[in-house]
């Protein structure tokens, strides 16, 4: 090779070679590498408000979207010496980290106060009615105060907002994370709308993911993005800080560039709670109207009936129907819930004793909006019928109380409404379900304890015979049907058989098991110490008997290894 040639390369080569043995962590902003990899007038936009919806949470600006105007990039706007002084202002977190000052909180801060700034007013006078409500709660359960801010950047306090990722309401939950944090999700009622019981929701699955992870920045990423996938960035890069970790790349690329460990609006989720939180702790200086904070921080509310129409009761509440449903966004329809007790919130307690009194007396309507009826005509069958009415003939027999094929003309078919005919359909395959799934848990179970070998010439009835029992308790208890077919090498579990084996195998286990005593230390978390010890959190918490994952200096902990 040419010596000015290799002359030439020799610092490219040192830096890539540098560049490859300094730990990921180390690594802030990697600004070489978002040079290789974005086009040259993409370097800016990186450190802007994206619009759009990704999965796992809000859309990006939720409410910008809602109120009909798209989340914009903001120009070079140059702060006045009032915006510079808030903006470079001490947001007093207390999420125990150095605040940290990002291009993406300037961009943030520079649209809200700005292009955004109408909409931002709005989401100001919207949080007047629920904001005193979520820093009680959050006062409550000990969390940190800031965050009763996160709706703005969730869903701007709008209760109804739905992303186009599936996510809703306020707190912007998906449908599997609200129903497994105790929100009705179904056809009748969509509790993730319910401003109050979804802030319950919310506080229960942010000190979850603190107890997680140990961090609040981290534990805010992954409310946006799911604890799953922020997890396995920080396993994939070994970096643990936010902001270390939201700069860094992957060795893998998507249409020529390197990907981020974490999407784009995850990286961007946290500085945008802190360009909302300084604006929050400025706003008279910014020349925003102050709202009104001091409102009660409870609700009046009441338990009504199943099946109660609702229209009929705004009328007797003297409420139109458009300001009882703002008082009530988690009701989808007319009439509530067919099966249980449904809450309902309104202005005052006089008004809340006046709908008690409706709802469990005589002036209780019920809605009527649950099912129609439908006359056979010749030549109908269940399979026409269902199409024709867009109903599942499972849920058609169900309300109808039959189980026969037949069906004959001039017979009378009860059909329910769409709401009650989603909800009988989800009821019974549930039940199959539940059915099927207990069976797989019996089998998993017996197979965890299974102490006989299937040898050639078994049969479910000679095994039952052999051990004196019935072969209908041999397959009940190992999750298995009378005419299964057996085979060699098989095992199944035997009640009653082997059970002193079992025991001593048990308590062999136990004495095995290293027991440790741990003093909690100023700066621990469930999550550092879990870490430490090479086990989990919740073994952790029930290893002690705890049910929360709040610790604190002194505490002991009971630790095996």
């Amino acid at each position: 090779m040419h010596k000015s040639l290799v002359r030439a390369i020799a610092p490219v080569l040192f830096a890539v070679l540098l560049l490859a043995v300094l730990p990921g962590c180390a690594v802030k902003k990697p600004v070489a590498d978002a040079d290789l990899a974005a086009p040259p007038n993409d370097a800016a936009r990186q450190t802007q408000p994206e619009s759009g919806a990704l999965e796992g949470s809000a859309p990006d600006d939720a409410e910008l979207l809602a109120d009909g105007q798209a989340l914009e990039e903001p120009d070079a706007t140059e702060l006045t010496p009032q915006e510079q002084q808030a903006l470079e202002s001490d947001p007093g977190i207390s999420f125990e980290l150095d605040e940290r000052d990002t291009d993406e909180v300037r961009a943030y801060f520079t649209y809200y106060t700005h292009k955004g700034r109408k909409n931002f007013e709005i989401w100001l006078k919207r949080s007047e009615r629920y904001l005193p409500y979520v820093r009680r709660v959050f006062a409550e359960r000990g969390l940190p105060h800031e965050l009763v801010y996160l709706p703005f950047v969730e869903s701007g306090y709008n209760t109804t907002v739905r992303s186009r990722a599936g996510a809703q309401g306020m707190w912007q939950f998906m449908p599997f994370t609200g129903k497994k944090y105790g929100l009705h999700v179904g056809w009748w009622l969509d509790e993730r709308n319910d401003p109050y019981k979804a802030t319950h929701a919310a506080a229960d699955y942010l000190t979850k993911l603190y107890g997680d992870f140990g961090d609040w920045y981290l534990a805010l990423a992954a409310y946006n993005a799911g604890e799953g996938r922020v997890a396995k960035a920080i396993a994939r890069s070994g970096c643990d800080d936010f902001f270390e970790l939201s700069q860094m790349k992957q060795n893998r690329t998507r249409a020529g560039r390197r990907l981020y460990y974490l999407p784009q609006e995850t990286r961007h989720y946290v500085p945008k709670l802190m360009a909302v939180i300084k604006i929050v702790r400025n706003l008279e200086a910014l020349g925003f109207e102050k709202p009104d904070w001091s409102g009660p921080d409870a609700v009046a509310s009441v338990q009504i009936p199943p099946r109660t129409d609702l229209r009929a009761l705004a009328r007797q509440l003297d409420m139109s129907w458009d300001e009882f449903k703002a008082h009530n966004p988690a009701f989808l329809e007319a009439g509530s819930h067919p099966d249980k007790h449904s809450t309902v919130y309104l202005p005052d307690e006089a008004r809340a004793a006046q709908a008690t009194a409706w709802a469990t007396g005589k002036g209780f309507k019920e809605f009527t909006g649950y099912y129609s009826f439908y006359k056979v005509k010749s030549g109908d069958s269940w399979y026409r019928i269902s199409n024709r009415v867009g109903v599942p003939i499972s849920v058609l027999k169900h309300y109808n109380n039959v189980s026969s094929n037949l069906i004959r003309p001039g017979q009378v078919l009860k059909v329910p409404g769409k709401g009650a005919a989603g909800l009988t359909a989800e009821r019974i395959k549930k039940q199959k379900g539940t059915a099927s799934s207990t069976r797989k848990s019996v089998r998993q179970l017996a197979q965890s304890r299974s102490n006989y070998v299937i040898q050639p010439g078994d049969s479910l009835w000679a095994v039952a015979k052999k051990y004196n029992t019935t072969a209908a308790s041999l397959a009940a208890a190992n999750g298995i049907g009378l005419k299964t077919t057996l085979k060699v090498g098989q095992r199944l579990y035997i009640p009653d058989q082997g059970t002193l084996a079992a025991k001593q195998t048990r308590k062999s286990a136990e004495r095995a098991k290293t027991s440790i005593s741990y003093k909690v230390k100023s700066g621990d978390t469930l999550y550092s110490i879990a870490k430490r010890f090479g086990v989990t959190t919740d073994a952790i918490l029930t290893w002690n008997n705890l049910s929360s994952p709040r610790i604190y200096p002194g505490d002991s902990l009971k630790l095996y290894q």
